[in-house]
C-alpha cells in the first residue's frame, strides 16, 4: 500500500496559531502586482525586484509576498529581516537570487490556517529559479520553511535554522522542501518541529525530496540530504519518487540520505497511516536511495509490534533496491 503521507491537509474550524511578531509595530508597505499568478491571483509584493544587495526590514503586511525576483533578475538578500506576507517571504521566480544570514517569519495567514500556502522561501516551480540559501533563520511559517521546485531550478541548501509550529491540527508543514525534478543539496540545516496532529492521512516532514509521474511531474533525483540535525518532525527525511500508478520509481533515483542526526521524543501523528500515525526517522520510496551513517533515535521512532501508530527508524517496506548500512542510535 502506497501512502501519501505528506499530503496537503485542510481542516476547516480548527483550533488557530497566533503570530508571534516582535516587530509588528512597524510601519507595512505598499503592495504592488507582480504579475506572479497563484490561486487565480495575481500576488502583490511589497518589493519588486530589488538592486544588488537588499539589507532592509520589510514589514509587507497586507501584500502576498515580502521580497519578489522576477525572471532574468539577479540578487541578493543578506542581514534583511522580512515578516507578514500571507503567501511568501521571498519568491525567485526565474532570477539567480542568494539568500543569507536574514530572519524571515510570521508567514502565513493571521491566524494561520490550513490553506496551502505561507512559505518562507519559495523557488518557484517552472522557472528555473537559482541561486543558494544559507544561514538563514526561519520559523512561524504556515506552510513551508524552504522550498525549491521545478526541473531546472536549482540551490544549495545549507546552515539554515527552520523551526515549524510543533505540533498542530491544522496543517501539515514541511521544513525543507526540493521536488518536481530540481536539484539541490541539502546540508549541515537544523530542521525541527513539523508535527501534524490532525486527520486525513498525512504526516510532516523536516526534509521533504518528491517528484514523480504521481505528482505530475519529472523525478527529483541524486538530490544528497547530509549533515542535518531533525528534531521532532513526524518524519525526519522523506525519499518519495513515485510513477505513473503511484507506486515507487522502478528506474534508479540514487537520492541520499547520509551522516544526519534525526530524533523525535514523542508521538503526536494520528493519520499519516490510516487508520493510524505515522512516523519514521527516514522514509524512502524511489530505486537505488542510500541511508547511509545516519543517527536516529527517540520514542517517536521506535518500532511496535502491534501498529497503529507506524513507526519506524527507517521505513524501507514499499520501495526499490534501498542502500541501508552503518545507521546507528543517536
Amino acid at each position: 500500500m502506497i501512502v501519501f503521507l505528506f499530503a496537503a491537509v485542510a481542516l476547516v474550524g480548527a483550533a488557530a496559531f497566533s503570530f508571534i511578531n516582535v516587530t509588528s509595530a512597524r510601519a507595512a508597505a505598499i503592495c504592488t502586482p507582480t504579475g506572479f499568478v497563484r490561486d487565480g491571483m495575481d500576488l502583490t509584493a511589497a518589493v519588486i525586484d530589488p538592486v544588488g544587495t537588499f539589507s532592509s526590514t520589510v514589514n509587507a503586511t497586507g501584500c502576498n509576498i515580502g521580497v519578489y525576483y522576477g525572471t532574468g533578475t539577479t540578487g541578493t538578500v543578506n542581514k534583511a529581516e522580512i515578516f507578514g506576507a500571507n503567501y511568501f517571504g521571498v519568491v525567485n521566480n526565474g532570477g539567480n537570487v542568494t539568500i543569507t544570514r536574514s530572519r524571515i517569519h510570521d508567514i502565513g495567514e493571521n491566524p494561520f490556517n490550513g490553506d496551502q500556502h505561507g512559505v518562507a522561501i519559495y523557488f518557484a516551480d517552472g522557472s528555473m529559479a537559482k541561486g543558494s540559501i544559507k544561514n538563514n533563520v526561519i520559523y512561524n511559517y504556515q506552510k513551508g520553511g524552504i522550498v525549491v521546485n521545478g526541473v531546472g531550478s536549482s540551490a544549495p541548501i545549507s546552515g539554515n535554522t527552520v523551526t515549524g509550529l510543533g505540533p498542530v491540527n491544522f496543517i501539515a508543514q514541511n521544513g525543507i522542501e526540493v521536488g518536481d525534478g530540481a536539484q539541490a543539496t541539502v546540508s549541515d540545516n537544523k530542521v525541527t518541529g513539523n508535527s501534524y496532529t490532525g486527520p486525513n492521512g498525512a504526516s510532516s516532514g523536516g526534509i521533504l525530496v518528491f517528484g514523480g509521474p504521481c505528482f505530475g511531474s519529472a523525478y527529483t533525483t541524486g538530490i544528497h540530504v547530509t549533515g542535518n540535525t531533525l528534531i521532532g518532525n513526524d518524519v525526519g527525511i522523506f525519499l518519495v519518487n513515485l510513477d505513473s500508478s503511484c507506486a515507487p520509481a522502478s528506474t534508479p533515483t540514487r537520492d541520499i540520505a547520509s551522516q544526519n542526526t534525526i530524533r523525535n521524543n514523542a508521538v503526536n501523528n494520528t493519520s499519516g497511516n490510516n487508520p493510524g500515525g505515522y512516523q519514521a526517522g527516514i522514509t524512502d520510496q524511489g530505486d537505488k536511495d542510500q541511508m547511509t551513517n545516519n543517527q536516529i533515535c527517540g520514542k517517536g521512532y521506535t518500532p511496535v509490534r502491534n501498529p497503529p501508530p507506524f513507526l519506524f527508524r527507517i521505513d524501507v517496506t514499499v520501495t526499490n533496491n534501498p542502500i541501508v548500512h552503518d545507521n546507528t542510535s543517536c
